[in-house]
């Protein structure tokens, strides 16, 4: 999946794609991007990934986990919100009831991280609120949840971005990402009258306050409190209708094992920036399917050249790996064609290496760093399983 608010930026993205009108003023498109923009080459090797299926039953999945050859799966399921299984589909452990006692949480979701701490393996999850460290190891062996480590509230903001995610390093400092957000609208409430079935409405003479929209920042904070922001989209384009702009700028963030480096992966736009922590230096990858926004929101017929695009990406080894659909959002909401996957294989200085074909239309997947056992799953959430490892051999150079 995309990220965790996937299928509710889809729902809405698609009406806003169908009804994108031309910007009221035409500008460089350059100005929106890195400093440096290179294309990714388009004859790149292809292999078959073939996936085993996996006999586990697993509902409400929005996160699935590959580590110490075990599958962590993050649910809906307010019984239990994490399950563990072995990639056989037994089940080891079934955590983490919804509740608001001290080692419980009300919702729980992956936050694309995870460490061994003494030995234990560790999940960055987040609950509505805050973001916690949560020793999985710990809590199965325990056969229910230990408290987790708290380790930061969400800024009150979030709740207006397109997207948000943070990813910490080991120095203490943190890599923040926020998608587009807007201001919040205060309506006096002399503007408001009140209707017979007791929903609000705006008075006659009364208009709702304008909406401003800022473009996505990436930030990385230290310890200290000092801040560097690399600007990857300076301003938006000069949208006739802004609200575009929320839902087609969402961006999927990773950083480098090292935590050196963080690769930003666009999802509608088919581009990549790469940001070099450490020297301050960042530059953009135009994928072969990229599209400007731009330059082409004059087009009536948009949504038929911007891709459903990134659902997952996924870092192992010296590589980066991006679960992309080919469709067009065009062809898979309005003519509801499924999922056309690959995965792209990157590697940390921006070349397009490979690219992976499966053979089941997966929407999401893992992969375990020790064993190089790929987990995925598809909208059915049927599980998959596949070993890359000779695979990678023929990319890993």
């Amino acid at each position: 999946m995309k990220s965790l608010f996937h299928s509710v930026i889809l729902a809405s993205s698609t009406l806003l794609v169908f009804s994108f009108v031309s910007c009221k003023e035409k500008k460089n498109s350059n100005e929106y991007y890195t400093p440096r923009e290179i294309t990714a080459a388009t004859d790149v090797p292809k292999y078959n990934l073939k996936l085993n299926r996996i006999d586990l039953e697993c509902f409400g999945v929005h996160d699935i986990i590959a580590v110490d050859s075990m599958i962590v799966a993050i649910t809906s399921n307010k019984e239990s919100m994490i399950q563990v299984f072995d990639y056989s589909g037994n089940p080891i452990a079934m955590l983490s009831p919804s509740g608001r006692a001290g080692n419980e949480f009300l919702q729980v979701h992956y936050t694309d991280q995870n460490t061994v701490i003494d030995g234990d393996r560790y999940l960055y999850v987040g609950d509505f609120e805050s973001l916690y460290l949560y020793n999985i190891s710990g809590s199965i062996r325990n056969g229910a949840n230990l408290k987790p480590q708290k380790l930061m509230e969400m800024p009150d903001y979030r709740d207006r971005a397109s997207s948000f995610n943070i990813l910490f390093r080991n120095d203490g400092s943190y890599f923040q990402y926020t998608g587009v957000t807007y201001n919040e609208i205060e309506i006096p409430g002399e503007a408001l009258a009140v209707n017979p079935d007791g929903s609000l409405s705006l008075k006659d003479g009364y208009r709702m306050p304008e909406f401003e929209f800022n473009p996505p920042t990436y930030k990385l904070i230290k310890p200290d409190g000092s801040t560097t922001q690399f600007d990857i989209y300076p301003q938006l384009p000069d949208f006739k209708n802004p609200r575009r702009a929320h839902n087609l700028y969402h961006s999927t963030v990773r950083l480098s094992n090292d935590g050196r480096k963080v690769v930003v992966v666009d999802a509608y736009q088919d581009r990549m920036t790469f940001i070099d922590l450490e020297a301050g230096d960042m530059f953009g990858v135009r994928c072969p399917d990229f599209v400007d926004f731009a330059k082409y929101a004059d087009d009536d017929d948009f949504s038929s050249k911007v891709v459903e695009g990134v659902w997952q990406v996924v870092t192992y080894g010296k590589h980066i790996y991006v679960l992309y659909d080919h469709n067009t959002v065009f062809e898979e909401d309005e003519e509801e064609k499924p999922i056309d996957p690959s995965i792209r294989v990157f590697n940390w200085d921006g070349e397009f290496i490979a690219d992976l074909i499966p053979d089941a239309p997966i929407d999401n997947f893992f992969i375990d760093d020790k064993t190089g056992k790929l987990i995925a799953t598809d909208d059915d959430e049927q599980f998959y399983i596949a070993d890359i490892t000779s695979l990678t051999r023929n990319f890993a150079k």
